[in-house]
């Protein structure tokens, strides 16, 4: 039978859960800051649990009042509560960083054997907001109530959302707008994806779970005349279907984002919501300085692998003599051919891996290579980069546990690590980024 002890929640574990121990047995609960006194429900067994809030006895002096009415545990009145879109609502953004700094080392020390101290861990680069910094977002329709929502933590029960502080203001508005017209129009997508652009003060939608049709285009227009300021739309059949057709568009869904929020000389970029972009474009300004800053590519032949809709590229070929940029999407090289074809910068379609190690057996040499792989990571990082004696290397990463396996991998090739430069992107989760320096050993 589960017990109801009360717990001292000690620290924040790694997947941003509070920690405790019951009679030696590390207890993991949602919702808790350090210093919480809760009582908990703990299923029986041994080894770790994870166990279920059932009040907070007394708040620890880094919990924080969370502004959402959908954060946090229970079933009371008023708004659905335990949303899965945050973990961190109710700790202060101050040791948000400091967390996400000390998992990234115990990361990069556990896995890729490295010490902090000798590669070069630097201080996180906090993002320029802590709130309302999402441009895009994954939704569910729920057509019950009319509302794109978001799921409960660990469930496929819904949370109705009434508003979202993760979101910018004109996401948020569009979300709201959407769902009752998805109704309207007769439209039934098992998920939504929403992009919108603070530059037009515009958006687009993807729609997954539909085929493009005559009768879904219609709807989709339909859609469109009932949000104006929904500037196009895609249909997409399961993605991940054998022979799956390719989206289907309707209107325009192409956006234009700013490169840089805080500073529009650094131009715009194509989007899509079918097409991988940061969600947090001035965390991404940010990631993008701090990885030009490593990697040092003026006046240098640079290969750029994963290069998706060109997020680095631009910005790589106002410096480099020439880009040489790698991508197997072949809607995202669209974009980025459309963005900077021509000029300095030459694409390549196809498996990263493969094509750098055709141009390493060729002959060609880079004086620098950016690798920004998706969550995945490049396994094979290593002996490419031994293929390629490139002089200095910058891997991007999204997940810790990958980055710090092909760090590890790079160094067997012969490469150090010489810096390691957290930013966090996803304030108010427990994820952070991360971008790492590699020289010749």
């Amino acid at each position: 039978m589960a017990t109801h002890p009360e717990i001292e929640v000690e620290d924040l574990a790694p997947g941003g859960e509070g920690v405790g121990r019951h009679d030696g047995r590390p207890v993991f609960v949602p919702f808790t800051a350090p210093g919480d006194r809760v009582e908990v429900e703990i299923p029986p067994g041994d080894g770790a649990a994870h166990a279920r809030w059932i009040r907070l006895v007394r708040g620890g002096p880094e919990r924080v009042v969370a502004p959402c009415p959908h954060f946090g545990p229970g079933d009371g009145p008023g708004p659905d509560r335990a949303c899965g879109g945050c973990e961190w609502l109710h700790l202060g953004y101050e040791l948000q960083l400091r967390q996400k700094e000390r998992s990234l080392a115990a990361t990069l020390r556990r896995i890729g054997r490295l010490e902090p101290e000798a590669c070069g861990l630097r201080p996180i680069l906090p993002s320029p907001r802590p709130l309302r910094y999402r441009s895009r977002a994954k939704f569910h329709h729920h057509p019950a109530s009319g509302r794109l929502v978001f799921y409960r933590r660990r469930s496929h029960e819904p949370v109705r959302l009434e508003g979202c502080h993760l979101l910018e203001p004109g996401l948020d508005g569009l979300r709201g707008r959407v769902g009752p017209a998805l109704v309207e129009a007769r439209l039934a997508p098992r998920e939504v994806v929403l992009e919108w652009s603070e530059l037009q003060g515009r958006g687009a939608a993807l729609l997954r779970g539909l085929r493009g049709g005559d009768e879904a285009r219609r709807r989709a227009t339909e859609l469109l005349r009932l949000v104006p300021d929904l500037c196009g739309v895609l249909l997409e059949p399961d993605p991940e279907a054998r022979g799956a057709p390719p989206p289907v568009a309707v209107g325009d869904p192409v956006l234009r984002q700013a490169r840089d929020p805080g500073d529009p000389s650094r131009g715009v970029a194509r989007s899509r919501p079918d097409v991988f972009q940061q969600a947090n474009r001035g965390a991404n300004a940010r990631l993008v300085a701090a990885a030009l800053g490593l990697l040092r590519p003026d006046g240098e032949e640079v290969l750029e692998l994963h290069c998706g809709a060109g997020n680095f590229t631009g910005p790589l070929a106002l410096r480099a003599r020439s880009v040489a940029a790698v991508e197997a999407q072949g809607p995202a090289l669209e974009l980025a051919r459309t963005d900077l074809g021509g000029g300095n910068v030459r694409f390549f379609s196809g498996d990263a891996l493969a094509l750098a190690g055709a141009l390493a057996r060729e002959g060609r040499r880079f004086g620098a290579v950016l690798l920004d792989p998706p969550r995945e990571g490049m396994k094979g990082v290593g002996p490419l980069l031994r293929s390629l004696a490139v002089p200095r290397a910058v891997y991007v990463s999204c997940d810790p546990a990958t980055l710090a396996r092909d760090l590890r991998a790079a160094v067997a090739a012969g490469y150090r690590v010489v810096e390691v430069q957290p930013v966090d992107m996803f304030p108010q989760t427990h994820h952070v980024e991360a971008v790492a320096l590699l020289v010749p050993a």
